[in-house]
């Protein structure tokens, strides 16, 4: 399923890297690959693709700060993002979730489980933007009481939207939530940007118009 995508893979063990491009070009995907962020925003820039794979632990520009900059990019926000680590611990998957990438995998990388992870980001990714370029794709004007199935949001997304229904600033929902406000201005980024509008009270109020939230 969409294979010959485009997929972006970054990682600083040449090893690993070469790995996972030759496991992905072997069932028809184009690869790209980077060493590290500031390589893959240079790769971005010649070529969007259609997922991210991304290491965290990289030097000159860790994934995290990859995927940050990543998604300040309105023409890069669609795109899915995988983060691949080492790292397994709970609380690492957990802030990555957070964050708002699509999955988690964790090394060594099991090519079954890498195949599955890429075949579900690249199928969103596709219904995005079929959604995107459908005329359908109007906020404000559908009718009321529909939750337009075009909306993208993250369970975490939900929850941050809620919590600005409920009229706390980016502090407050961030300590409700008990993550960093820099976690939570990104994701009230990603919110306004997915909704299509253009400030929090336009957000709110496309939430109540269309139920997204069971308040």
């Amino acid at each position: 399923m969409h294979q010959s995508a485009k997929i972006l893979v970054v990682d600083d063990e040449p090893v690993i890297r070469d790995s996972i491009a030759e496991i992905l070009r072997l069932h028809g995907y184009q690869v790209l690959t980077a060493s590290n962020g500031i390589e893959g925003l240079e790769a971005m820039r010649q070529t969007i693709p259609e997922l991210i794979i991304s290491d965290i632990m990289m030097p000159e520009m860790n994934g995290y700060q990859f995927y940050q900059r990543v998604r300040s990019n309105t023409e890069w926000l669609w795109v899915p993002f995988i983060f691949l680590s080492a790292k397994g611990k709970e609380e690492d998957v957990r802030f990555a979730k957070e964050l708002g990438a699509e999955d988690y995998l964790k090394k060594p990388i099991d090519a079954e489980d890498l195949l599955a992870a890429v075949i579900g980001c690249l199928k969103r990714f596709h219904q995005l933007e079929a959604s995107r370029q459908e005329e359908a794709y109007k906020p404000f004007t559908d009718k009321a009481g529909e939750t337009p199935d075009f909306v993208p949001l993250t369970p975490r997304e939900l929850d941050v939207l809620r919590l600005m229904v409920e009229g706390k600033n980016n502090s407050e929902i961030a300590e409700e939530l008990v993550v960093g406000s820099s976690t939570i201005k990104t994701h009230v980024s990603n919110i306004l940007s997915k909704l299509g509008v253009s400030n929090r009270v336009k957000a709110v109020r496309f939430a109540l118009e269309h139920h997204l939230l069971q308040l």
